[in-house]
């Protein structure tokens, strides 16, 4: 009897091992961080980001507008309040958030010197990574948005060298990395520009392992109905010698979908395309999207009470992704984020089901003491 209840405990282990084997790996799970946020005391400018002049004469934004508060640019309010994105406090919360939730790794917003911003990070979300233990990496909208490319390059050299040799810098396959933000219709870097971008900085800073933001429309595709190819790395990019993993930011800035069945086929065709090319693929994942406090032609993808993000996080992680990002952490005006917000029945709702995602129970940490 003893004999039989080894084998078949045995059996049990081994079918439970398999079980598990035949589970999707989880992905490197990243969010999309912002550090542009002023508070409505802040000297210089009060309510940065929280308002936009879009907002003073938006229909649904003066609707939603509370006494004491200018119209607000997003359709939800943070359960912390309106923070300042250099307070520490703020910031620390943060990290322990998205540690409880299971996050690897915060992509900061980067926009170099530009208004200071730079020192914003270092005061907030810096300092706080580098207290608490968490990763953070650039994500560097300047690719997009830059002047003379000698100065952008200049710049980017700058940056990497002061956080690279950081111990919570993030590294992927033993390189620092930075994602280099595009839009898709008219992407601010060319092939030749990233090669000359990358000789340029990795001369003064070592290898980097670069995340390229790159996504084109297929018209011919779109035109056959192929709705899962409709989309596309473009050939020249995956023929690049250098770039270390494909990217691209959001599905609502480039197609309009947000059920598992609409994204499986685009996600696993786009993965394929830099899997084959030798390349990672990084993936992004929403749990929803509304402009409407400053758009007048808004756009909303449902939150559908979490089911938008569980979708999103099932068709990534079947596709094969290699990293997945989580857009965003806290873009409130485009109200795409997972932060908390008193807005929500469940103010942890997205936390937790990233949480669920990673096999964690979620456990919420204090709010910052100051803070109600």
């Amino acid at each position: 009897m003893k004999y039989f209840c080894r084998i078949f405990f045995a059996v049990c282990v081994l079918a439970a091992s398999a079980a598990e084997t035949n589970q999707p790996a989880r992905p490197l799970l990243l969010a999309a961080y912002y550090c542009w946020y002023h508070s409505p005391t802040n000297a210089r400018q009060p309510w940065l980001h929280w308002t936009y002049p879009a907002s003073a004469t938006n229909a649904v934004a003066l609707r939603d507008q509370q006494p004491g508060e200018p119209p607000l640019a997003s359709m939800a309010r943070p359960l912390v309040g309106f923070y300042d994105s250099a307070d520490p406090a703020v910031a620390e919360w943060h990290v322990r958030l998205a540690q409880a939730a299971g996050l690897d790794a915060f992509l900061v917003d980067w926009w170099g010197e530009h208004e200071g911003l730079d020192r914003v990070v270092d005061s907030g979300i810096v300092a706080a990574a580098q207290k608490l233990g968490f990763k953070f990496a650039l994500l560097d909208e300047r690719a997009q948005f830059h002047g003379p490319f000698a100065d952008y390059q200049a710049m980017l050299t700058r940056a990497l060298r002061k956080y690279k040799d950081s111990p919570v810098y993030l590294k992927l396959d033993g390189k620092p990395a930075v994602y280099l933000y595009q839009v898709a219709t008219q992407p601010g870097l060319t092939p030749a520009e990233f090669s000359a971008l990358k000789a340029h900085v990795e001369k003064e800073t070592g290898p980097i392992y670069w995340i390229v933001d790159k996504l084109a429309h297929d018209a011919l595709a779109h035109r056959a109905g192929d709705l899962a190819r409709e989309k596309c790395i473009p050939a020249d990019w995956l023929a690049t010698p250098g770039v270390d993993s494909f990217a691209f930011y959001s599905t609502f800035s480039n197609f309009k979908a947000c059920r598992y069945d609409e994204l499986a086929g685009k996600y696993r065709y786009l993965t394929k395309l830099a899997h084959d090319a030798g390349k990672k693929m990084l993936l992004p994942v929403h749990p929803g999207h509304n402009n409407a406090h400053f758009n007048p032609t808004p756009y909303e993808m449902p939150r559908r009470d979490g089911q938008t993000l569980r979708d999103f996080l099932r068709a990534a992680t079947e596709a094969g992704a290699d990293y997945i990002m989580v857009t965003s952490w806290n873009e409130w005006p485009e109200t795409t984020g997972v932060e908390p917000s008193s807005s929500w029945p469940d103010p942890y709702l997205y936390l937790k089901i990233l949480a669920d995602w990673k096999g964690l129970t979620f456990a919420a940490p204090p709010l910052p003491e100051k803070h109600p």
